[in-house]
């Protein structure tokens, strides 16, 4: 389905005054602006919406968490992070575990973009100890997006390392990937992506790397 179609079916069920269903239909639609870097519209669009949710809490927690996912793609973590620690505040009011989860895994990969490892490893660990499962949550599709969507960025800028057969460039994304990996349940690809980047962070002697991966499997291997 095109953006215009979408954006068509947002505003009819927004014009019936379906809160539950506007918001869906919203999230849909900015998760389909962020597939193709259109980041304003999508903004534009929660923006948009925000008011109509003003008195539901739940509903309101899930733009903001849509909101900072946008600004994350956008690569405007700070504004991405303000986000965040408002849906956070929202979901813990509501008392809504899965929206906990959500958020503090999306603010864990962020953290661990910024190589705050420590901090990063200590929110993720937060979101495993809630042990629940978000994956599926049609609420969360452009989260869950933006995921899957840095995942493909990072892989092809390790592929163009291992072309120019550049260890450094090998192992900055490929570590990167291993939060989006852990967030995202694929296990598999974690241990692999975590051996390599042991591997090289040896080779190279990036000691500090080396501790966050000693957390990371740490974390894996509990869970």
């Amino acid at each position: 389905m095109n953006l215009a179609q979408l954006q068509e079916n947002l505003e009819a069920v927004r014009s019936k005054g379906d809160k539950f269903e506007t918001v869906e239909k919203a999230v849909e639609y900015a998760n389909a602006c962020q597939q193709v870097r259109k980041y304003e519209a999508a903004i534009a669009c929660l923006n948009k919406i925000l008011p109509d949710v003003e008195e539901d809490t739940s509903l309101r927690a899930v733009v903001k968490t849509a909101l900072g996912t946008a600004f994350w793609e956008k690569a405007q973590l700070q504004k991405a992070l303000n986000h965040f620690e408002e849906a956070l505040a929202l979901f813990e009011k509501a008392d809504d575990c899965r929206g906990k989860v959500a958020v503090l895994s999306i603010v864990g990969v962020t953290f661990w973009r910024k190589c705050d490892w420590d901090k990063a490893l200590e929110i993720l660990q937060d979101a495993m100890g809630k042990n629940v499962e978000i994956k599926a949550e049609q609420r969360f599709i452009s989260l869950y997006g933006a995921f899957e969507r840095g995942i493909a960025t990072l892989q092809n800028r390790v592929r163009m390392g291992r072309e120019l057969k550049d260890s450094r460039k090998i192992l900055q994304p490929l570590f990167s990937m291993c939060a989006l990996y852990w967030v995202t349940g694929n296990r598999g690809q974690l241990e692999a992506c975590l051996d390599e980047s042991v591997l090289l962070a040896e080779q190279l002697g990036k000691t500090d790397i080396l501790d966050a991966a000693k957390g990371l499997t740490r974390l894996a291997d509990s869970a």
